[in-house]
């Protein structure tokens, strides 16, 4: 291996020395100023005048003050010892001690006591004498007269010498180590390290108590400390002075922490390893601006990090690993967290978190595995659909590049369509038909048109009261949002049928293998397949693996999704039937979380459809909701008018950050750019849907953007490459939007 800085090449070290060189793990990365500090020692070291020796490493803590001292121990080949400085230290622990040596004139007493010890009689201690030194008894009582007569005589002088044990410092000068000295500035003593000041001389000396000892020639001395942190004072001048070389020791760049952390913990998402090194430093320079005393460094990056590795929330692992090493105080825990969202680096952490979701699904603990009784990997089975209804693999097609983005289109979407205001607001405000069917005609229904009808009304009312709320800090608080509950007869129930005929086919197919692999429970309500449980289960038996009971699930099983749909219905979901495939899309979610038990909600809406309902919103289903008429309300979607899309996303949101699954999806399905009355577009229209995304992805919500229309790429720029799903074929947007959400479950 090339080693270009040693300095030791003609040099013999013993085998201990030997292993006192350190070695530079696979995990070291070398830093330009280990390079500097090396070429300057290498370059100057036969120089008797110029030889550099004394180094000096200042910077904060974790910034690498250790390791680069240990790394030049491996680069000038030299064996590495350190002394750590305290308060309290003094010349005997620069220099060293003379200690006292208590010498016994028999050392046969030493075993003699030790056996007599385990004794508690005459007779056992004559026993112990005995079988201690293999004797008879006649033996062993001389030998305990004896014992007794050099105890009694008083007037024999124990013997006391004293030995000098020199310190490390004296030690590594004399052998020629590299020495550490860590933190001098602690020391309160200030004389104590100016008794160094001549040691640290090229030729320097030290006067201890055996003799006067010589500098090696080898020896090169690291002076590491802490900058301005409690504790620490000045450095001595002329200690300071003495130094050859020094160094400025601050966090290294960005791209080196991503290196250094990537070496240490294995972990090579580098998008996840930027932000948070972009987080330390953040931080680092809080902290030092506000004489916050903690730190933030290396140390605290490398441990984050290592818990992502093994599957942690960066979110909730920031404070142990990191704020939580900086300070406990709450005052300057806020200011922190304050400089944390100014900068929006957490949000950009929860976006990572989201993409990642996104991409690659939800992978479940083993213990939820072992709550679920899943046996066996689930990642191909929930992309696999029954022969002859397969599901497309492939989630969605994404463009490989941006293109340049267009200017914001100033014509009104809409405008092709010829949609009477009047006819709209009959449509919204109309009550229920009432209409008698069957029973079997009820589609996914348990009470009557009726019924619905009364507790919609009641609903609406409660609904839009927690609108008004919702928005009252937003720029919409007075634009006029009315909340409407569908209504649907007879034809609607008809059409309903018919989307639900449609989409059943690979809805059962996909429901069926998302059940079998997280359900394969005998019911709701009890696990199977358990070593020990509050139901006997014979037919377990005969897997002869003692499973043979059931348990019942607790109480507070929590969904592991849930999911929010925000379907346009401004006037341009006229063309190309995307009205039409949205309600599918619509109708093939509501039937999936049905069947899988995922908690749903469910939004259209339009804006300007008159001058006191600059936004309307239909409810087609609430969280709380049942699927009562469901399909038969999805029928209803219409191409109405404008299009505010804050609007909808910040209710969807709100609602959906309440809800305690692990994963929270918001799917917007939409064919274009907002666009509303008087200026809801361009600029004004993109910072109020960045502000709804901001807010809530750092409550965990995972906004996704279906483009099914022309404005493909502008929907793209306006949510970001990681919320964004081109639909290039609106033909399957129901297929692949249900490909997309079985990955979450």
């Amino acid at each position: 291996m090339d080693k270009p800085f040693v300095v030791t090449g003609g040099r013999r070290f013993t085998k201990i020395e030997e292993q006192m060189i350190w070695q530079k793990p696979t995990s070291h990365k070398t830093s330009k100023e280990e390079l500097r500090i090396a070429a300057e020692i290498k370059m100057n070291w036969l120089d008797p005048e110029m030889k550099v020796m004394n180094v000096l490493l200042e910077g904060d803590a974790g910034s690498g003050k250790t390791q680069l001292a240990r790394a030049l121990s491996a680069d000038l080949q030299l064996p590495y010892t350190k002394v750590t400085c305290f308060a309290d230290m003094d010349k005997t622990d620069i220099f060293g001690a003379l200690l006292p040596i208590v010498k016994t004139d028999n050392e046969e007493d030493h075993e003699l006591l030790e056996a007599i010890y385990q004794a508690d009689s005459l007779q056992a201690v004559l026993g112990v004498i005995e079988n201690h030194f293999q004797i008879d008894a006649n033996q062993a009582k001389i030998r305990f007269q004896q014992l007794i007569k050099r105890i009694d005589q008083e007037d024999e002088a124990t013997t006391v010498e004293y030995k000098f044990y020199p310190s490390e410092i004296v030690r590594a000068m004399q052998k020629g180590y590299l020495l550490e000295i860590q933190e001098p500035t602690v020391i309160r003593d200030a004389s104590v390290l100016v008794a160094l000041n001549s040691a640290l001389e090229p030729n320097g000396l030290l006067n201890i108590p055996t003799g006067i000892i010589r500098r090696h020639p080898d020896c090169v001395v690291i002076v590491t400390t802490n900058r301005n942190y409690q504790g620490n004072r000045p450095l001595n001048e002329s200690l300071r002075d003495r130094m050859q070389h020094a160094e400025k020791m601050d966090l290294p760049s960005v791209d080196v922490m991503i290196e250094r952390a990537i070496a240490k913990t294995t972990y090579e998402d580098r998008d996840y390893l930027e932000v948070m090194a972009l987080i330390i430093r953040l931080l680092d320079e809080t902290a030092k601006v506000n004489a916050i005393k903690g730190v933030a460094g290396m140390r605290s990056y490398f441990f984050w990090v290592n818990s992502l590795k093994q599957g942690q929330d960066p979110l909730e692992t920031i404070f142990p690993k990191v704020l939580y090493k900086l300070t406990t105080d709450e005052n300057e825990l806020k200011i922190l967290q304050d400089a944390l969202e100014e900068s929006r680096l957490l949000t950009k952490l929860q976006q990572l978190k989201n993409q990642q979701k996104m991409q690659q699904g939800r992978k479940i603990s083993q213990a939820e595995a072992d709550d679920r009784n899943i046996f066996e990997e689930s990642e191909e089975a929930t992309l696999v659909s029954e022969p002859n209804q397969s599901i497309s693999e492939d989630v969605s097609e994404t463009n490989e590049q941006l293109a340049e983005e267009d200017p914001v289109k100033e014509t009104t979407r809409g405008e092709n369509t010829a949609i009477d205001e009047a006819a709209e607001r009959g449509d919204a405000e109309a009550q229920s038909t009432s209409a008698s069917m069957d029973e079997q005609e009820k589609v996914g229904s348990a009470m009557s048109l009726d019924e619905m009808t009364e507790m919609d009304k009641t609903k609406r009312k409660e609904l839009n009261r927690e609108i008004r709320a919702t928005l009252k800090e937003t720029i919409h608080a007075k634009e006029g949002t009315i909340l409407h509950r569908p209504t649907i007869d007879e034809s609607a129930i008809a059409d309903g049928k018919k989307l639900t005929q449609i989409v059943q086919p690979e809805v059962a197919s996909l429901s069926r293998v998302i059940n079998d692999l997280l359900a394969k429970e005998v019911s709701t309500d009890y696990a199977t397949g358990k070593y020990y449980g509050a139901k006997f289960n014979p037919s377990r038996v005969a897997y002869g693996d003692l499973r043979n009971f059931d348990k019942k699930n607790p109480p507070n099983e929590q969904p592991s999704l849930a999911l929010a749909v925000r379907v346009d219905e401004s006037g341009s979901m006229l063309k190309e039937d995307r009205i039409q495939n949205a309600k599918l899309a619509a109708v093939a979610l509501s039937l999936f979380a049905e069947q899988t038990k995922i908690p749903l909600m469910l939004y259209g809406d339009s804006a300007d459809l008159s001058q006191r309902e600059k936004t309307s919103i239909y409810s087609y289903k609430e969280f709380e909701d049942g699927y009562d008429f469901l399909a038969a309300k999805i029928s209803t979607m219409k191409p109405r008018q404008n299009n505010r899309d804050g609007v909808p996303l910040k209710l969807l949101a709100e609602k959906l950050s309440q809800q305690t699954a692990d994963t929270k999806v918001l799917l917007s399905i939409s064919d274009g750019q907002p666009k509303a009355l008087p200026d809801y577009t361009g600029s004004k229209a993109q910072a109020d849907i960045q502000q709804v995304l901001d807010d809530y992805e750092r409550k965990g919500i995972l906004f996704i953007a279906c483009a099914i229309g022309d404005d493909k790429d502008q929907l793209r720029s306006l949510y970001g490459e990681g919320h964004f799903v081109d639909i290039s074929d609106i033909s399957k947007l129901s297929e692949q939007l249900l490909q997309l959400i079985a990955r979450f479950v």
